[in-house]
């Protein structure tokens, strides 16, 4: 088998140590999504800061020197970011604020999306490592960096959701009378 598949072996055992813990992380919580749960509030932040974090990092660390990329990356994720905040997901997540708790249904969207990121780092990750020059490759840089636009803009729009809904609830526990949504 070694002999049949010399480069993927190599990439593989080139790979750092540290990926492959993230990758089994990455597959436990997107699988634990797809079910149905409350978590505090902390929780559900920190899933999409950290893929925010990791695709915003792919976008400018690999690509953000060149200004069609970076605008290209910002209008993906500005664009991705208004559809993460007003989708079906998005709509179903609910808040309790007295107890600082969130209610999510369950959904294999937050495992393709992370897998996807993965997807996209590794790979582009493995293809810069082989061939350098393509990071000011125009065909090259540009799709890559509207993936991780498009991934930060759906982590970004998510957040967004939460805290608005937290903020939303928090003032209308606040008030008399009104029922918090």
């Amino acid at each position: 088998m070694a002999q049949e598949h010399p480069m993927v072996i190599g990439i593989v055992t080139h790979t750092p140590l540290w990926v492959w813990p993230l990758l089994a992380f990455l597959l436990y919580r997107g699988w634990q999504a797809g079910r149905d749960r409350e978590i505090p509030l902390f929780s559900a932040l920190a899933m999409p800061v950290v893929m925010l974090a990791l695709s915003l990092s792919g976008l400018l660390l690999s690509f953000g020197h060149h200004p069609a990329n970076a605008l290209l990356g910002a209008a993906a994720m500005l664009v991705a970011g208004f559809f993460g905040f007003r989708s079906r997901a998005a709509a179903a997540i609910r808040v309790d604020a007295v107890r600082r708790r969130i209610a999510l249904r369950g959904s294999w969207q937050p495992l393709l999306l992370t897998l996807g990121i993965f997807a996209v780092k590794y790979s582009a990750a493995v293809a810069l490592a082989l061939h350098p020059e393509l990071a000011s490759n125009t065909w090259f840089a540009l799709p890559q960096a509207a993936l991780y636009g498009i991934f930060s803009g759906i982590f970004a729009g998510r957040l967004l959701r939460i805290v608005h809904l937290y903020r939303r609830a928090l003032a209308g526990a606040a008030q008399p009378g009104v029922v918090p949504g």
